[in-house]
């Protein structure tokens, strides 16, 4: 009988890759559970998070060496949501550490108006071949702000590299010439929207073997 150490010690790097959305607030620790789309098994919440009705900020704590990563918009304040409003459509983080956009872009056909309830998901995808999900509950507010620069940096670990680009930026770089200098002191990136919805893969790990349901 393989002892049960040998899937413990397997398991080891699917614990520590787990990530967190530092702001807007989560919706809640997903630990457990993180492999569960849409949300990672965390229900929608009444704890939102007010957001500008152009665009918002957003942070996480990355746990992987490196990650493929979407994030998505869906409106509506209820599980029926879909998130099929792409802010940011791809991009391989590296390094583990703090990341933060210091505002996502809301695409203007979306007519967003004031108290209007959303939620955001962060979607990673890393080296083990399964997919991350965290959400978080949001309201578009006229006057609710982006984050301040000393609140949102990103750490000197993390990178950044278009997918299918073999260079790397570090911190995340901007999509604005004014913002080029903020990029490249640790400064948070500006995002337009983008234009499809990324879809999360998921795989059955080798934790299944000890009856752990992703």
């Amino acid at each position: 009988m393989v002892s049960v150490y040998f899937y413990l010690a397997l398991l080891l790097p699917v614990v520590s890759a787990h990530f967190s959305i530092t702001y807007p607030y989560w919706r809640g620790d997903s630990f457990a559970t993180q492999y569960t789309r849409p949300c990672g098994g965390v229900n929608v919440t009444t704890n939102r998070t007010e957001w500008p009705l152009d665009g918002g900020s957003l942070s996480f704590g990355a746990g992987h060496p490196w990650a493929i990563t979407y994030v998505n918009l869906a409106l509506g304040d209820d599980e029926t949501i879909t998130f099929n409003i792409s802010l940011i459509e791809g991009f391989n983080q590296t390094g583990k550490g703090d990341v933060c956009f210091s505002k996502l872009s809301i695409p203007e056909s979306l007519g967003i108006a004031d108290g209007t309830n959303a939620s955001l998901q962060v979607i990673q995808l890393g080296e083990l071949g399964s997919s991350l999900y965290n959400c978080a509950d949001i309201t578009f507010k006229k006057d609710a702000k982006i984050l301040e620069n000393d609140q949102c940096k990103n750490s000197s670990t993390i990178g950044w590299e278009q997918l299918g680009s073999s260079t790397t930026s570090n911190p995340p770089p901007s999509t604005t010439d004014d913002e080029s200098a903020a990029s490249q002191t640790g400064g948070a990136a500006i995002f337009a929207p983008g234009s499809i919805a990324a879809l999360g893969f998921s795989t059955m790990l080798i934790a299944t073997l000890m009856g752990l349901a992703f």
